[in-house]
């Protein structure tokens, strides 16, 4: 078994590779570039939606366990930080592709990454509740 210390190292370094492997798949598409990933994610049916689902859902799912899971709570609904801030990224991501000539602002992709963000926020907000139960 590995030690605390061990896994929160190993978890730490896995947030910092997605976080690159992020920057670097939008490197990519901004420039125009071709490459083993992308021919496969076109072979596949829905594969770019697919893409958009898992990567914004890691990404919540990695923001929202660094930022322990905390919420903001409007109108007594709680909404986790980590989601809200992939959200405000992805958004300006998304909305910069209007301004370069190699990508195409597509709104399914927009949705696409709203519901990887929804989905993969649903344990931040289970293991909240878990560990702090509601006071009343």
């Amino acid at each position: 078994m590995l030690s605390a210390r061990t896994s929160r190292w190993l978890l730490v370094l896995s947030g910092i590779l997605t976080l690159a492997f992020t920057i670097w798949l939008i490197h990519e598409a901004n420039i125009g570039r071709d490459n083993a990933l992308f021919k496969l994610v076109r072979a596949t049916p829905y594969g770019d939606k697919i893409g958009h689902i898992l990567l914004a859902g890691i990404l919540t799912l990695i923001a929202n366990y660094f930022l322990k899971n905390r919420v903001w709570r409007v109108a007594r609904v709680p909404l986790p930080v980590g989601s809200l801030i992939v959200v405000a990224i992805l958004a300006l991501e998304e909305a910069s592709q209007y301004y370069l000539p190699t990508r195409s602002l597509d709104i399914i992709d927009a949705l696409a990454n709203l519901a990887g963000i929804a989905l993969f926020s649903i344990p931040a907000l289970v293991f909240r509740r878990r560990t702090n139960p509601p006071v009343g």
